[in-house]
């Protein structure tokens, strides 16, 4: 780390890993248990989505009110308290009797598990310079993959072995890792601290950003491929059911996603401060489209078996890992002084979008027709292209 590339000391980067990886570690782990928390607690389909919408709808919200109030206390207490809000979360869902119940806890949890997501993000924006600070968050983004790589996996084998609520006891023990190392190892990253804003002028903030082009166009890409990967989190379990594999196994083929994602990120180290962030941002979506492609097109020629899932999961995680960090980066900086409240709006966007796709899907009956829920992701996915087309910059010449 030089004074050229960081702006002021940061936290390890794998103490962010761990804040930014709150929202795939309350899904990764659980998404193969849902067939069976579905039976355990006697829940509806709509229920037992709900279980993982709820999640999403939280980390979207309390992203930005994260993200706002973070620009006028700092960074470090959201991060604390949010990881504390996350761990209590936790510890209700594993005592959970009832799906309602369940639910509830799932909706603190999501809270908690916002903070510290957006704090993650914005510590690094506060601490590099722009292409620097895109190749850090990239970093964090490979490291913090790994989490729903081995969730996935180690989720289905809790499933088969354990039970659901084994799940939900490892994420509880994630939780308080990520609280005792925020409490010991940040120091607080805004060294200037804005004054308390009322709700209107926070919503008016908000209402710029939606309607600045720079901003929506680089927010878009990233947010809508994220939520096309939570969605499939929410109904691909089925189709892995009726195919006859079990939770380890669904875990194992759907994990492949997340390795792809370590991959792109790898490769937006390199390709990231070489072309740009938005061009490295629109080829990943370029490759998520052929991706979600070949899954789609094999689901309607009926041959969408394991491995052919797989395969083109794990070409769709590696071009998500190209637009995620770029285009959040991309748009936080378009927010200019609004960084943090850029960065609340972003999750919300990335979050309430899953939960909103995969309750949408689901209603339609995706859980029992695979056809349709790919045919759904798909058309996401080129309105998700369009977007980082959008947010191309022009060369400057060489003249």
């Amino acid at each position: 780390m030089t004074a050229t590339t960081a702006i002021r000391a940061v936290p390890p980067l794998w103490v962010l890993a761990l804040a930014v990886s709150g929202a795939n570690v309350g899904i990764s782990l659980l998404s193969p248990a849902i067939t069976a928390l579905r039976a355990d607690l006697m829940a509806t389909g709509d229920q037992a989505q709900l279980v993982l919408g709820v999640f999403l709808v939280m980390l979207g919200l309390g992203q930005l009110g994260a993200g706002s109030i973070s620009d006028r206390i700092g960074r470090r207490p959201v991060l604390v308290y949010g990881a504390l809000l996350f761990t209590i979360g936790g510890l209700g869902s594993l005592f959970a009797t009832t799906v309602e119940m369940l639910i509830a806890m799932r909706l603190i949890q999501g809270l908690g598990a916002a903070a510290c997501t957006a704090m993650g993000r914005v510590i690094i924006s506060d601490s590099y310079e722009r292409a620097e600070a895109g190749k850090q968050l990239s970093t964090i983004t490979m490291f913090q993959a790994i989490v729903p790589l081995l969730g996935f996996a180690f989720g289905g084998i809790l499933v088969d072995f354990v039970g659901w609520r084994g799940s939900v006891a490892l994420m509880v023990i994630t939780a308080a890792v990520v609280l005792v190392s925020a409490h010991l190892l940040v120091r607080e990253s805004r060294t200037e601290k804005g004054t308390a804003l009322p709700v209107r002028q926070i919503m008016g903030v908000y209402a710029r950003l939606l309607v600045t082009q720079k901003f929506i166009a680089n927010a878009s890409g990233a947010s809508l491929m994220t939520a096309v990967f939570f969605a499939m989190g929410g109904f691909m379990p089925y189709h892995f059911q009726r195919l006859g594999a079990s939770a380890f196994e669904f875990g194992l083929f759907f994990s492949a996603c997340t390795a792809g994602y370590i991959f792109g990120n790898s490769l937006n180290r390199r390709l990231g401060p070489r072309f740009g962030i938005d061009r490295a941002a629109f080829a990943g979506s370029v490759i998520s489209f052929v991706a979600i492609s070949w899954v789609a097109g094999a689901a309607l020629l009926d041959l969408a078996v394991q491995p052919v899932i797989s395969a083109g999961l794990f070409v769709y995680g590696t071009g998500n890992g190209l637009i995620v960090a770029n285009g959040l980066i991309g748009a936080i900086r378009a927010a200019g002084v609004h960084s943090g409240a850029a960065t609340g709006l972003c999750g919300a966007l990335q979050m309430a979008g899953s939960a909103a796709l995969g309750s949408f899907i689901v209603g339609l009956g995706g859980d029992m027709d695979f056809k349709l829920a790919m045919t759904v992701c798909w058309v996401v996915v080129v309105i998700g292209l369009f977007g980082t087309s959008r947010a191309l910059e022009p060369r400057p010449s060489n003249a």
